[in-house]
C-alpha cells in the first residue's frame, strides 16, 4: 500500500508513461516510409513512418515514429532528399536474426531541420512486436570520427551494429551514446544483415560480402566472400539469405543496375556464384528486399518482397512495393542452378504522393518493450489541480495512432473507478497535443483519477492514478425524528449543488419512503411527514457521486 501511495504522490507532479495500442501481426510486412506528403525543402529532415501491410498488399495500419523528445527517448527523422534534390542512400530498416525487432536508423533532430553533425546526431530506433519503440541509442554524425549518415543499423539481443557513409561498421549497445569501430578495412558498407550468427556487410561498388563470425564487439578483420559479377559492375545494397540444400542462397538488390540477382555459395562456402537476374519489369531504383522460404510438397518456394524508390528524386516516379517468387526442387545437395518457375514482379502497393518506401522487412514477433515510449499513443504527462470548487485535469501526448478517445475515470478510494466523461482523441498525430478536463462536481476529501485510452478498434490501456485533494467538506447528514408529531427533520450538508434520492428503511430492509431531492451547495434543511413506529430506522442519501447512510431513532 505504501508503494502505491508513493507512486500516486509522484504523479501529482507529472507522470511519464506509455499507452500501448495494437501490436504488429506476425507474418505481415512493415514498410519504412519517409515523408508524410507535405512539401519539404530539399536538405530538410522529414517525419518517418512504419506502414504495416498484409502480404497481399492491404494496408493494416500506420505507425508514426515520434519526432520529438519523449523522456529519455530521442526524436527520429530522416533525410528524404539531399540539398541537391536526390534521394539519399540511407535509413534502411532491418530485422533481427531472431525476428523479434525491427531496427531503423535516422537523425536526432526535428522535422524541418537540417542534418546535424554532432556526437549524438544519429539515433537508432528499435521496435518490438507490441508496437513499442526505444530511441535512446545515439551515434556520432561527424564525418571525421562518426558515420556521417545513417545507412543502416541492426540489433542482436542488446548489441547494435551501425554503418554510414564513412568509418565502417561501428558497435554499441542499447541505450549507448558511444561506439567502437569493428571493421578494420571496410569504410562504407551498404545495408547490414545478420544471418546464422554472422554480421554481413555488403561492400559498395562490388559483389563482395564482408562478414564477421562471431559477431564482433572490438576491431576485427572481416572475412570476404567474393562473387562473380557476370560481366557487369554490381553493387549489392540489401540482401536476404536462405539456407538451401548444402548451400546458402542469396537474393540481392543490385544497386548499380537496378536488378535483383540470385547467388549461391560454392561448395566450399567461400565465394558467391552468380546464377540469374530476376526481371524487374521496368521498375526503377530497386532498393530493399526481404523474403520467406516454404517447403511445398517436393519443392521449396522462395517468396520475396521488394521496394523501389521510383526514381532518384528528380523525376515523377512513384515508390512501390512488389513481390515475386521462385520455386526449386528440394534436393539433399546442390540443385540451386535453376528454378522450376519464377513469377514476374507483381505490384502490391504504391507509396502516397511525396513519400518514399525506403525499405521493407517482415513484422517483428514475440517481443515486448525494451525501452520507453511507444508508437501508437505516448502520454508524457498527467496531473490534476484544484480550481475553485472543481478539479482541473491536464495531460499531453507526443504521438498518437488510432486514438479514438480518453475515458476519464474517478474513484473515492483509488480502487473502484467510474467514468465521469470522455475527451476525443486526436486520432493520428506525431506532434505535442494538450488535453484538459474539468471535473465540476468532485468528491469531498481526496479524488483519484485515471485515464483509459481507447483505440478505434476498441482496445484500451489505463494510465497511472493521479490523486488530488478537493478541499471540499464531506457530505454529511443529521436526523431528528419525533414520534408524537410524525415528523422527521434532516440537516444535510452537500459539497455541491446536485440531485439526490432520499430513502428511509426499517431494520428488516423494507423501504418505507423514497423521494427525489435537489440539494443546494451547503446546508439543506428538509422536513418529512412520516408516520413511523417507535424504533430504529436508516436514512440513505444517494447522490451521483456517493451514498450516505445514517441510523436514527423514532421516539
Amino acid at each position: 500500500m505504501k508503494k502505491k501511495l508513493l507512486f500516486i504522490v509522484v504523479c501529482l507532479v507529472t507522470c511519464n508513461l506509455s499507452l500501448f495500442a495494437q501490436s504488429f501481426t506476425a507474418g505481415n510486412l512493415v514498410v519504412y516510409r519517409y515523408g508524410d506528403g507535405s512539401a519539404y525543402t530539399a536538405g530538410q529532415l522529414v517525419p518517418v513512418f512504419l506502414d504495416e501491410y498484409t502480404t497481399a498488399g492491404t494496408l493494416v495500419k500506420t505507425y508514426a515514429v515520434p519526432k520529438i523528445v519523449n523522456g529519455l527517448n530521442k526524436g527520429l527523422t530522416g533525410l528524404l532528399k539531399s540539398a541537391g534534390g536526390l534521394y539519399q542512400q540511407e535509413g534502411m530498416s532491418t530485422l533481427s536474426q531472431d525476428g523479434k525487432y525491427i531496427t531503423i536508423f535516422g537523425y536526432n533532430a526535428a522535422a524541418g531541420a537540417t542534418v546535424p553533425t554532432s556526437a549524438d546526431a544519429l539515433v537508432v530506433g528499435v521496435i518490438a512486436a507490441d508496437g513499442s519503440i526505444n530511441t535512446q541509442t545515439t551515434l556520432s554524425g561527424d564525418a571525421t570520427t562518426g558515420l556521417g549518415t545513417p545507412r543502416s543499423a541492426i540489433i542482436d539481443e542488446t548489441n547494435i551494429w551501425a554503418n554510414g557513409y564513412v568509418n565502417g561498421v561501428q558497435y554499441t549497445t542499447l541505450n549507448g551514446t558511444t561506439s567502437t569501430r569493428v571493421s578494420t578495412a571496410q569504410n562504407s558498407p551498404t545495408t547490414l544483415a545478420i544471418y546464422a550468427g554472422s554480421l554481413i556487410a555488403p561492400i559498395a561498388s562490388t559483389t563482395t560480402l564482408a562478414y564477421a563470425n562471431p559477431l564482433p564487439t572490438t576491431s576485427t578483420t572481416f572475412s570476404l566472400r567474393n562473387g562473380a559479377a557476370n560481366g557487369t559492375s554490381n553493387t549489392i545494397n540489401q540482401l536476404i539469405e536462405f539456407p538451401f540444400s548444402d548451400r546458402k542462397v542469396y537474393y540481392a538488390i543490385d544497386d548499380a543496375n537496378n536488378e535483383i540477382r540470385r547467388y549461391n555459395t560454392n561448395m566450399a562456402g567461400t565465394d558467391l556464384v552468380y546464377r540469374v537476374t530476376i526481371p524487374s519489369t521496368g521498375s526503377t531504383l530497386l532498393k530493399s528486399i526481404t523474403g520467406v522460404s516454404n517447403v511445398v510438397g517436393a519443392n521449396t518456394v522462395f517468396t520475396l518482397y521488394v521496394t523501389s524508390w521510383g526514381d532518384d528524386g528528380t523525376g515523377a516516379g512513384t515508390s512501390k512495393l512488389y513481390t515475386f517468387s521462385e520455386t526449386f526442387a528440394t534436393q539433399a545437395s546442390g540443385g540451386v542452378n535453376s528454378s522450376i518457375s519464377t513469377t514476374p514482379l507483381t505490384l502490391l502497393a504504391t507509396a502516397p504522393a511525396g513519400t518514399v518506401f525506403r525499405s521493407v522487412t517482415f513484422a517483428p514477433q514475440g517481443s515486448s518493450s525494451i525501452g520507453t515510449g511507444t508508437l501508437p499513443v505516448s502520454l508524457t504527462s498527467f496531473k490534476g489541480v484544484k480550481k475553485d470548487d472543481a478539479i482541473q485535469l491536464n495531460w499531453a501526448t507526443v504521438s498518437e495512432k488510432n486514438n479514438s478517445y480518453f475515458d476519464v475515470l474517478r474513484s473515492s478510494d483509488g480502487e473502484k473507478f467510474t467514468s465521469i466523461g470522455k475527451v476525443k482523441g486526436k486520432g493520428n498525430s506525431d506532434e505535442l497535443v494538450n488535453y484538459s478536463f474539468l471535473d465540476t462536481n468532485p468528491l469531498s476529501g481526496t479524488d483519484y483519477y485515471q485515464l483509459n485510452q481507447v483505440d478505434f478498434n476498441g482496445q484500451s490501456t489505463k494510465s497511472p492514478i493521479v490523486a488530488v485533494a478537493s478541499g471540499l467538506k464531506a457530505n454529511d447528514m443529521t436526523i431528528y425524528a419525533n414520534h408524537n408529531s410524525n415528523e422527521v427533520k434532516l440537516n444535510i450538508f452537500s459539497a455541491s449543488k446536485t440531485f439526490s434520492t432520499l430513502s428511509v428503511f426499517d431494520l428488516s430492509g423494507k423501504r418505507i419512503f423514497n423521494k427525489a431531492v435537489q440539494l443546494e451547495k451547503g446546508y439543506n434543511n428538509i422536513s418529512l411527514s412520516l408516520v413511523l413506529k417507535v424504533g430504529l430506522f436508516v436514512a440513505t442519501l444517494q447522490t451521483p457521486n456517493e451514498s450516505l447512510s445514517k441510523k436514527f431513532t423514532n421516539q
